[in-house]
């Protein structure tokens, strides 16, 4: 929900333009994020293009939903106009400081601006419509929070915009319909973001902090937080999910431990920071080089395929946070939910599993092996980690996201019986020799 005011006219005009022109150039596959489309704007002007482009996408299915009760469902409309349609059901629904007048008339400004006036008559009538439909005070969290109950679709599908196909992959997990509701809004609301306090390092008090728990901090202003305590390096960037996933490995002090896809740090920080040896690689050389730039020197960093094999088991412990469908940040990576379909799990199911067993021949005899991921699915966690063979789960933890965290999974794996005594006896008769 933007807490942005609206200021003076054409310059936010710019910035919804910007927004649009940004999806454009997103739905024609030209970033992989909306954001990434932007162009540089200042200050107020920035942050409301972000919040419109992001929003529109957060918020896609029920803004096409709410619109199609006023228009001519018999023909497919051009998505010039349904964007635009999307871009003022936004700032009525989720901008709580831009007046109604001004959501109206800017949006349809930018079909005049882009060229589209035969739209304009279509888009303004819909758009006052829509308006009627705002109520005055907010009631709840969100677009919903500006509407009827009776106005919310009933398929939770558009009433939360996600995937059908995800929706029936989290149904194992939804519980009850009451907690069910709750949990699919949670993935629309970002969370703000956090930090993690370093050891034996101090953020002091500021008035951006929302929100403080032992070592982690929230914090209303991001430029705040990123120029005070992450540029000082009094603190880390990482999500408190994240953390307490990590603190479920146990006491890791004097450990040799992997982690084998690092970027962008915040994982091998905190292995660090807890006192283990850490090795941190990346596939990728430009994320490699940004790792060199952001971890201590004590950290080795190393270029590799996290698919290969290793040619002998060299850790204490192997950490694999493997890529996902990002299922349990949706509302911060919001482009992640328009990905989700067979051929892009299909991709991921097989890197998932190449990179385990890579991970698993890194281990040696007694050591762990922890998967983790940001998804809250389970044929991405629970489902996944029982396909290794010769490991057994030895705990497994998910978190669903909510207004503070984002949401993931982690499973601590050991060699099964068996498989560890072979892995043993192997290692015993190579060192013999």
């Amino acid at each position: 929900m933007s807490d942005r005011a609206d200021h003076h006219q054409p310059s936010l005009c710019d910035a919804r333009l910007a927004a649009y022109d940004a999806l454009i150039v997103w739905q024609r596959g030209g970033t992989r994020t909306v954001v990434e489309a932007l162009p540089r704007l200042s200050g107020a002007d920035a942050g409301l293009a972000r919040d419109l482009a992001q929003g529109v996408l957060r918020h896609r299915r029920l803004y096409d939903h709410l619109a199609d009760r006023f228009l001519d469902r018999r023909h497919a409309q051009p998505e010039p106009l349904r964007l635009v349609l999307a871009i003022g059901a936004h700032q009525l629904f989720a901008c709580d400081r831009i007046p109604v007048h001004a959501a109206v008339e800017r949006a349809v400004a930018i079909l005049h601006q882009r060229g589209q006036p035969r739209l304009v008559g279509v888009a303004n009538a819909v758009l006052r419509r829509l308006s009627e439909l705002r109520l005055e005070e907010r009631r709840g969290p969100g677009p919903g929070g500006r509407l009827q109950p009776a106005d919310l679709p009933a398929d939770p599908a558009i009433r939360f915009s996600l995937p059908d196909a995800l929706l029936d992959d989290l149904a194992p997990v939804l519980g009850e319909r009451g907690v069910r509701l709750r949990r699919l809004a949670a993935l629309e609301l970002p969370p703000p973001l956090c930090l993690r306090q370093r050891p034996e390092a101090v953020v002091d008090d500021h008035p951006a902090i929302l929100r403080r728990d032992g070592p982690w901090t929230w914090w209303a202003d991001p430029i705040a937080a990123l120029n005070g305590p992450v540029a000082s390096g009094a603190a880390v960037v990482q999500d408190r999910a994240q953390g307490a996933a990590l603190e479920r490995l146990g006491p890791i002090a004097g450990q040799a431990v992997l982690d084998c896809c690092a970027a962008p740090g915040g994982k091998s920080m905190w292995l660090y920071d807890h006192g283990a040896q850490v090795t941190a690689c990346d596939i990728h050389p430009d994320k490699c080089r940004a790792l060199r730039a952001s971890l201590p020197e004590a950290i080795a960093v190393s270029c590799r395929d996290g698919r290969d094999a290793w040619s002998k088991p060299a850790f204490d412990g192997v950490l694999v946070d493997a890529p996902c469908s990002n299922s349990g940040v949706m509302a911060r990576r919001v482009e992640a939910r328009w990905r989700y379909d067979d051929d892009h799990l299909a991709s991921l199911a097989t890197l998932q599993q190449a990179l385990l067993r890579a991970a698993a021949s890194a281990v040696r005899p007694g050591g762990w092996l922890a998967y983790c991921t940001c998804s809250i699915c389970p044929q991405e966690n629970g489902l996944r980690v029982r396909t290794l063979p010769g490991w057994q789960v030895e705990h497994e933890w998910l978190t669903w996201p909510d207004a503070w965290q984002g949401g993931g999974y982690i499973a601590v794996l050991r060699r099964a019986g068996r498989q560890a005594r072979a892995v043993a006896s192997r290692q015993q008769r190579a060192i013999r020799a």
